[in-house]
């Protein structure tokens, strides 16, 4: 029988309660949270969270890689690399690994190889794949290499599904497209998350396709066309609507802190999802790296193509937390939701994720004042601990 790991004297962020106590895990379930300072008397051991934030583990929806690694080119062993920067700096136990446009050949491999990682890959979750391209407008393709985009054809829909073997979770693209609402429509059909971007869509165009099962907006007002009073476009259907949960990526470079604080007064609370859209360059120091085979350079805080075009970001998931505090102004209940329950429901998945409840599974995060991650579990795994124990 496996013991008990209690994680106490911490602030406890369910994320919508906050209270000095404690959490217990069972394996690789929560089974039970507390409050005050005396835990509950069980066989196992104790972790001092000494004074610091208990929180859910976090979820990223849309990355393109970390730590030096390229989800569109990189084997397994690269794949598993990242995945445990990613949960020993910065939190994240759960993540949408994310393929930009690329050559057909390319992103179907891509897909495949990150649907061996799901497999290989215990901790942290890899919950699918976020595929981001290629039937996105060339007027607003970002970094995104024109000579590989393409309309959603039936046929290319259906092979990426194979491709894919069940394990894609998401589809980024825009529907103004001809065929867009009936990629739309088919996505959703399969279960799969239709989300807008890279998109210059007219505002009814995109109420249609939120009629069709359009629910998410990746990196909103990136890669979009921009409000007008007369035209509010994609950008006022993603301010207004409240059938779409938002992206954020809260670096200061993806959008003016004005832009972060309106989009955190606009949408309701459980709408609003942080993410990174990390390039391969995302903890790491200045220098050239690649994404989708395109030179990078990270230089100031900022990933950018060789031409000066904005390409993902260097943001972690901890730092995107601060950022929707400091710059957007969210109480921290709402900030740490953004980044845990609300990715979750997205996904579907908020009934086993997002939340320090009894029965849900054992990710956790203990996080200092400064957002630096101290402790890192996931389904009940310790990934790193910095607190020590008894």
């Amino acid at each position: 029988m496996s013991k008990h790991i209690i994680i106490g004297n911490g602030e406890v962020l369910t994320p919508r309660e906050r209270f000095y106590g404690g959490i217990i895990l069972n394996g690789p379930v929560i089974s039970g949270v507390y409050r005050g300072a005396q835990p509950p008397a069980l066989d196992g051991s104790f972790i001092d969270a000494a004074g610091h934030w208990i929180l859910p583990g976090l979820i990223d929806l849309h990355l393109h890689g970390a730590n030096g690694v390229d989800f569109n080119r990189a084997p397994v062993s690269e794949i598993k690399r990242a995945a445990y920067f990613l949960a020993v700096h910065c939190g994240v136990t759960a993540f949408l690994p994310t393929v930009m446009t690329d050559s057909w050949e390319r992103m179907a491999e891509a897909v495949a190889v990150l649907c061996r990682a799901r497999q290989e890959i215990a901790a942290p979750e890899i919950l699918g794949v976020h595929l981001e391209g290629p039937f996105l407008n060339p007027a607003y393709k970002g970094a995104h290499p024109a000579e590989h985009l393409c309309l959603p054809l039936p046929g290319l829909l259906e092979q990426i599904m194979e491709a894919a073997g069940g394990s894609l979770a998401m589809v980024t693209l825009a529907p103004e497209l001809p065929g867009g609402l009936e990629a739309v429509s088919y996505f959703t059909r399969q279960g799969v998350v239709a989300a807008l971007g890279h998109s210059g869509a007219p505002f009814d165009l995109v109420r249609q396709a939120v009629a069709l099962g359009l629910k998410h907006v990746v990196h909103t007002y990136s890669g979009m066309a921009g409000f007008h009073h007369r035209r509010p476009g994609p950008l006022g259907a993603s301010l207004v609507l409240d059938e779409l949960s938002t992206e954020l990526v809260a670096d200061g470079v993806h959008c003016h802190p004005a832009a972060v604080k309106l989009l955190c007064r606009v949408k309701k609370p459980q709408q609003l999802v942080l993410v990174t859209d990390a390039s391969p360059g995302a903890g790491l120091p200045e220098g050239e790296y690649t994404l989708g085979g395109a030179k990078l350079d990270i230089k100031n805080g900022c990933s950018r193509l060789a031409d000066g075009t904005l390409a993902g970001s260097t943001l972690t998931m901890n730092r995107a937390l601060a950022g929707a505090v400091e710059m957007g102004g969210l109480p921290l209940e709402e900030a740490v939701a953004a980044a845990t329950v609300n990715p979750a429901a997205v996904l579907g998945l908020e009934t086993r994720k997002g939340t320090l409840e009894a029965g849900k599974d054992a990710d956790v995060v203990v996080m200092s004042r400064a957002y630096e991650v101290l402790l890192t579990v996931c389904k009940g795994v310790v990934m790193q601990n910095c607190l020590g124990g008894k």
